[in-house]
């Protein structure tokens, strides 16, 4: 087994590293990226002639490993996060912002407004007549809240 470990060129790194790289490839949510950068380091190493004795490249292995994967997790942490899919099956929250015009006199605060094929009850703080532009403010549900433009 110790002439296994004397006779490891920077081949047997590149190698390992893509098996790395297939492996995260596969699901490893990111965390083989790390270790596989590592060995392409360590291979790099070896190939300038740095390293020579594999005790020294497998120190320099689980080093790099260490630290490639906390920089690849910390640049990685916060992706994803706001991917504004937590809105995808609220269709109130995904009008918030847009501007419309009303499609009836409102009563009591109350009205609608046609949004592409679709009639959506509305609510304000005061009457708007019919035509007035208006701006979705905030939902209740299915009910959005207006504000005169």
């Amino acid at each position: 087994m110790l002439e296994f470990f004397q006779s490891i060129s920077f081949w047997h790194w590149i190698i390992l590293a893509l098996i790395l790289l297939g492996g995260e490839a596969l699901g490893a949510a990111g965390f083989m990226i790390g270790v596989s950068i590592s060995a392409f380091i360590v291979a790099g190493s070896m190939a300038l002639g740095v390293l020579n004795d594999w005790q020294h490249q497998f120190l320099l292995f689980a080093l790099f490993s260490v630290i490639a994967s906390v920089i690849v997790w910390r640049f990685f942490k916060h992706r994803g996060e706001h991917d504004g899919a937590e809105m995808i099956n609220d269709r109130a929250a995904q009008l918030i912002g847009r501007k419309l015009t009303l499609s009836e006199n409102m009563e009591n605060g109350r009205g609608r407004v046609q949004i592409g094929d679709t009639f959506w009850k509305v609510a304000a703080d005061e009457d708007y007549e019919s035509g007035t532009r208006v701006e979705v403010v905030s939902t209740e549900g299915m009910l959005l809240q207006i504000q005169k433009i």
